[in-house]
């Protein structure tokens, strides 16, 4: 599936990704009864949090009902998705990401960002300071965020700036990456108001690539992805596009 020119996902890997992107950070939250995704209108993020047999309620959050009726209503989507949009426990919502956070809600034991790449100023609203305090204030106690971030190899400064930018709204973070064929090294930052011990990590559901022998590999950064020292993202100073479309440029 593409949007706009840009790849959302292939279907032979997409599996990579999703689980990667959920499965660390549900597998830490301390109540998993209500989650809020923003983003994913594709579905599959949504298919891999309803895993858990203990989450009561997922709000998905994203702004073009193009992309979630297509994958309510598409046949070859709904069978990749295990039609996750018209399941009974989830509430698809046609709307902008950061104008929901603004507004009161029940608090969320998890919140998924599965965004499009920072790769323009407006798109990076939802990787600021900002917002990461918005989604600090609607965590539940023990819960966690986790957003995907790009490449820490193909756009290394934009993937450590979000790092900086969830430490500077609070979050202990931690960091780990995977080879997504399609879409090459990925990188994912998962983040809490507490401390973060991967090791406390135990897969209890099925998936087709992570495993507990793996996610031991994902945490380690060669020369080539290491941190570095960036600026964090804020609305009224957005460096992360910049970042981002300078990391990209020198590759395509």
């Amino acid at each position: 599936l593409y949007l706009n020119g840009h790849l959302q996902f292939a279907s032979v890997d997409e599996h990579r990704y999703h689980e990667a992107l959920v499965h660390p950070a549900l597998s830490l939250v301390a109540n998993r009864e209500r989650v809020l995704i923003i983003g994913g209108g594709d579905g599959l993020t949504a298919r891999e949090v309803q895993k858990y047999a203990d989450v009561r309620q997922i709000d998905l959050v994203d702004l073009d009902p193009r992309v979630t009726h297509l994958a309510q209503l598409n046949i070859y989507i709904t069978k990749l998705n295990q039609n996750a949009l018209n399941r009974p426990g989830i509430s698809v919502l046609n709307e902008d990401g950061l104008l929901f956070l603004q507004r009161e809600h029940m608090a969320y034991g998890a919140i998924i960002l599965d965004l499009p790449d920072p790769r323009e100023e407006g798109l990076a609203k939802l990787y600021s300071v900002e917002a990461y305090n918005l989604c600090r204030r609607l965590l539940s106690p023990g819960g966690m965020l986790v957003t995907q971030a790009s490449s820490p190899y193909y756009s290394r400064e934009a993937y450590w700036s979000i790092a900086e930018t969830l430490e500077k709204a609070g979050f202990a973070v931690h960091s780990y990456h995977l080879q997504v064929p399609s879409f090459g090294e990925w990188g994912f930052h998962m983040a809490s108001v507490g401390k973060i011990d991967p090791a406390e990590i135990d897969f209890s559901v099925p998936m087709r690539y992570l495993d507990d022998e793996v996610w031991q590999t994902l945490h380690i950064f060669d020369g080539d992805m290491a941190r570095l020292p960036v600026a964090a993202n804020r609305l009224d100073k957005p460096v992360l596009a910049r970042y981002y479309r300078r990391g990209w440029s020198a590759w395509f």
